[in-house]
């Protein structure tokens, strides 16, 4: 009896599991199926729960799911891809192939930024739905705005480390250790030999929106001319009023980009974009255009950010709005809208930026300690722009970081740089 009680308890616990097994079946057999991603990545490089931050700047993102997708789901609507630092949603064009979805930002990504990815409300062709998924992602290298073409960070080389450009030739350049240990090391120039030569200088200046940055510490010691009086520096540039070059006063009280400007007829007009910080604008201060200029009068003036002090120097210009902007350390300081120069006045009709030509006696070279190339003849009858003058007026001091983007860098981005590697 006892053994056929046992039998009994093993048979009905028997029963129980399998009805248990087939209510849990029968449950999962009747939740609907969902749309998923088989594959999700940006650029050859996966996107997953760990969010990586070597996503290449020129990045296709690339989904494939589960089923094929109903292309009237999968738009800009619903799929957004978000730049933090500046809170902007990046355009894209959005395509659908079978169960492809494939996003191509329609500009460059920048390196070292981060984004959030988001699909909202995709459905496939079969009626299965993806309700929402979030993936983030950094772009490779660090922090640098889109529209990025030339790239100098000097570790014991001269290499454009976006590969578009070749040094020509390098003469008496030393290295040393750059103001903050995360940049490493930076370019010294020693004000009367120096130079860096860089080929195919033009291609830099002719652009429609343009921006140039670089931290620079200027050495004011030992820079005398002819006379015995303190002499300018020329930092860099293309050729100068025919390409652009920017240069520090002799005294340190100002500074200035000029630059060669594209006019609607093939030629080139050139403006200077300068900054006293004596806070005066429009006629007051000289052009017309000159809409701001901060006032340094009470902090030290110009020298007081320049003179022997590294400094974030920021230059751009932007067609659309035909504006140019100086900024240093990360704060605007100067600005002029060549809208507001006089009526009749063919600044006026500016469309972007271009090199203006290899006369008189310039060469297209862009150079890095001085405003043009050794080629170059122009002002080769005076001792401040002949390069071979012992009282020229090179660059003398640290430089690090240059920057050229063929994009017009907003405040925000400018001030980003400024704060990733400010010391």
């Amino acid at each position: 009896m006892i053994i056929n009680y046992l039998n009994v308890l093993r048979f009905s616990s028997l029963i129980s599991l399998v009805l248990l097994l087939g209510v849990l079946g029968c449950s999962k057999s009747s939740d609907p199926p969902t749309l998923y991603f088989n594959s999700l990545n940006a650029g050859g490089v996966g996107l997953g729960i760990v969010s990586p931050k070597t996503v290449p700047s020129n990045a296709t993102i690339i989904g494939v799911l589960s089923s094929n997708i109903d292309p009237a789901s999968a738009t800009t609507s619903n799929i957004k891809l978000f730049r933090l630092f500046d809170s902007t949603y990046v355009d894209m064009t959005t395509t659908v192939s079978g169960n492809t979805i494939t996003l191509l930002p329609k500009n460059d990504l920048g390196n070292g930024i981060y984004y959030e990815l988001t699909f909202t409300g995709i459905r496939s062709t079969d009626g299965l739905q993806l309700t929402y998924l979030w993936r983030a992602f950094t772009t490779i290298g660090s922090f640098g705005p889109p529209g990025l073409v030339a790239y100098w960070n000097f570790e014991n080389n001269t290499y454009d480390q976006q590969g578009n450009y070749t040094v020509n030739s390098v003469n008496d350049l030393n290295y040393a250790i750059s103001f903050r240990k995360s940049l490493g090391q930076c370019a010294v120039f020693n004000g009367t030999s120096t130079i860096i030569q860089v080929a195919n200088g033009d291609s830099l200046v002719s652009t429609n929106d343009f921006s140039l940055s670089f931290w620079a510490k200027a050495n004011s010691q030992y820079q005398i001319d002819s006379a015995g009086n303190p002499k300018g520096q020329l930092v860099l540039g293309v050729a100068d009023y025919k390409g652009f070059e920017f240069e520090i006063a002799a005294d340190y009280s100002s500074c200035k980009m000029v630059g060669s400007y594209a006019l609607p007829d093939g030629i080139t007009v050139s403006e200077d974009l300068s900054f006293a910080g004596d806070g005066k604008t429009g006629a007051n201060g000289g052009l017309p255009g000159w809409t701001y200029c901060a006032d340094l009068t009470t902090t030290g003036g110009v020298p007081g950010l320049l003179k022997d002090k590294w400094a974030f120097i920021t230059c751009t210009f932007n067609s659309a709005s035909k504006i140019g902007t100086l900024y240093i350390n990360g704060v605007m300081m100067k600005q002029q809208d060549f809208n507001q120069w006089p009526i009749g006045d063919p600044a006026r009709n500016i469309t972007g930026m271009k090199y203006g030509g290899s006369t008189p006696g310039q060469v297209n070279i862009f150079a890095m300690g001085f405003f043009h190339s050794t080629g170059s003849t122009a002002y080769s009858g005076t001792s401040w722009g002949n390069y071979y003058s012992p009282y020229a007026n090179h660059f003398r001091g640290w430089l690090d970081e240059v920057r050229i983007f063929h994009s017009s860098l907003t405040g925000i981005e400018v001030e980003q740089m400024y704060t990733l590697t400010k010391p």
